[in-house]
C-alpha cells in the first residue's frame, strides 16, 4: 500500500532520527543517498529534530551537519514545551524497547538516542510522516510509520 499523495500546497516529508541523520550525512548507503536526492528533486521535506542537531553538534560530524542543514529541503523541528511533554510517553516506550534489544547498553549513554527518537515520534505523529531510521526496534509498539535505512 502506498501513502496517499498530499493535496497541492500541503507539505510532505520524513522525520529523521539520530542514526538516520548520521547515516545520510556520512552517505553510508546508496539508499540513503537516493533518499536525499529524491527529497531534493521532489520537494519532500526532511525534518531533523532540534535535539538531534544539538547532540550531533557536540561531535566531529558538526561541520557536515551544518552543510546538511543548509540544504533547501532540510528543516529543523523545534522542541516546544508541548512537544517535550508529548515526548515523555514515547521516551518511556523507546527506552523499554532499547533495554529489550540492547540489555548491555548503559541507559545513560543511550539517553540522547532515546530523547531524539521520542522527539522524532512527536513530529512524525503530528504530521503523519514516516520516521527514517536505522534502528526500527526503538519504535516497537508505537503507532508510527518507518522508512528503514540499510
Amino acid at each position: 500500500m502506498s501513502d496517499p499523495v498530499p493535496p497541492a500546497g500541503v507539505l510532505s516529508g520524513h522525520v529523521l532520527d539520530l542514526d538516520a541523520v548520521v547515516h545520510l550525512i556520512e552517505g553510508k548507503s546508496m539508499y540513503g543517498r537516493v533518499v536525499v536526492l529524491q527529497s531534493s528533486a521532489h520537494g519532500v521535506t526532511l525534518l531533523v529534530p532540534a535535539l538531534a542537531v544539538q547532540v550531533l553538534s557536540l561531535g566531529p560530524i558538526q561541520p557536515r551537519l551544518e552543510r546538511f542543514l543548509r540544504m533547501s529541503m532540510v528543516v529543523t523541528g523545534a522542541l516546544s514545551p508541548d512537544d517535550a511533554v508529548a515526548g515523555g510517553p514515547y521516551a518511556q516506550a523507546i527506552m523499554a524497547s532499547l533495554r529489550r534489544h540492547r540489555p548491555a547498553a548503559a541507559a545513560d549513554a543511550q539517553l540522547p538516542e532515546v530523547l531524539v527518537a521520542a522527539h522524532a515520534a512527536v513530529h512524525a505523529v503530528r504530521r503523519g510522516w514516516r520516521i527514517v531510521t536505522t534502528t526500527p526496534y526503538l519504535y516497537e509498539g508505537l503507532d508510527v510509520r518507518l522508512e528503514i535505512l540499510p
